[in-house]
């Protein structure tokens, strides 16, 4: 328990700024590929994502990425690639059939909520 709740803090306070530097490292940039928004590419690295659409358990996306902080860059690049005009309102780590999964909810300028579900198996140890 006390894992989860240090691990949230780290990612709320701590990823905005770790988002932010990444993104105006030099060198670092990350964006979506024009053929697939589902991989996205920098100079370094390349992630590959599953298709699913995010709004279930069984349609979570699959990140599969090795290491938690390029894990969770991942995430919020998803988010960033496939919605706008939201901000995220909360996240949950929770396991389901012996798996782990981020829930995170993005809030809409409407103030409508979407869940999205992200299977974080391949990095979350």
């Amino acid at each position: 328990m006390k894992r989860k709740i240090v691990l949230y803090l780290i990612i709320v306070l701590y990823l905005p700024t770790a988002i932010i530097y990444y993104s105006c490292s030099p060198g670092k940039k990350t964006t979506a590929t024009q053929n697939d928004p589902n991989q996205i590419s920098g100079r370094d690295t390349v992630i590959v994502l599953s298709p699913g659409d995010g709004k279930s358990f069984e349609t979570a996306v699959l990140i599969k990425e090795t290491s938690e902080s390029a894990g969770v860059h991942a995430e919020y690049q998803w988010i960033r690639n496939n919605y706008s005009g939201y901000k995220v309102a909360q996240q949950a780590l929770v396991s389901h059939k012996r798996k782990p999964f981020d829930i995170i909810t993005i809030q809409f300028n409407d103030n409508r909520k979407q869940d999205i579900y992200f299977d974080i198996s391949k990095f979350y140890k």
